[in-house]
């Protein structure tokens, strides 16, 4: 993986940690927790690939390092949030303040996402940010009233927003964008862990050859790089 690659996902993982950062003990347990378990999500990677543009300056990669942050801090408050609908059958046994915990430790991720979102400084990129915390919000309710079996798969979603946000931010036009977002979207089949079942699992080849017809050129080397993390 390229060294800018690889500096730039540091930043991220430092970013998340600063802006998890709180006084409040069991609060910052809580978020941590939810933070080291997805460790191994490609997301912040899919929109540090996604946002790279052709001309790269200093200015964009620092947006594009803020769309992971908030990507990234996302995907722990659904995570946060989704504790409690999974523990809904046992709802009267629940510590009071374990549950209050665990709302303010999500609705603190949430608000952090958000501050992260608005320090891209692109009207565009903050709008798909919004619609996708409302489409999975909303998920999230639907699954809990509907008593679906099961989890809820947030991950084709959130990939394939973080793609679209990143291809924004890179100044693609829109077949491109769409292009990229429908790609980052396929890769939620191949990050299989206990809240993801999906089959069957594209191959990393059938990937890169995804990337060579689809991707702009200059991404290529990161998105290859993001394959052969995940494979």
């Amino acid at each position: 993986m390229e060294q800018d690659f690889l500096d730039e996902l540091a930043a991220v993982t430092a970013q998340v940690a600063e802006a998890t950062e709180t006084e409040h003990a069991s609060l910052g347990e809580f978020i941590r927790y939810e933070v080291t378990g997805r460790a191994d999500s490609p997301l912040a990677a899919i929109v540090l690939a996604a946002a790279l543009p052709a001309n790269d300056t200093i200015d964009q990669r620092g947006a594009r390092i803020h769309l992971a942050v908030a990507m990234v801090l996302l995907d722990v408050a659904l995570s946060l949030h989704k504790l409690l609908l999974l523990q809904q059958s046992a709802a009267d046994t629940l510590d009071k303040a374990l549950v209050g915990g665990t709302v303010l430790a999500g609705d603190y991720c949430f608000s952090q996402a958000a501050v992260a979102a608005s320090r891209t400084n692109n009207p565009q990129v903050v709008a798909i940010f919004s619609d996708l915390l409302k489409e999975l919000s909303e998920a999230h309710l639907r699954h809990l009233f509907e008593k679906k079996p099961g989890n809820l798969n947030e991950f084709p979603a959130l990939f394939q927003s973080g793609g679209l946000a990143g291809a924004v931010l890179a100044g693609q036009d829109i077949a491109p964008q769409q292009a990229t977002a429908l790609f980052a979207a396929s890769l939620a089949a191949a990050y299989r862990n206990e809240e993801n079942e999906i089959t069957p699992v594209p191959s990393v080849q059938t990937l890169a050859e995804q990337v060579a017809e689809n991707i702009a050129p200059h991404q290529h080397p990161r998105w290859l790089s993001l394959l052969e993390r995940m494979g």
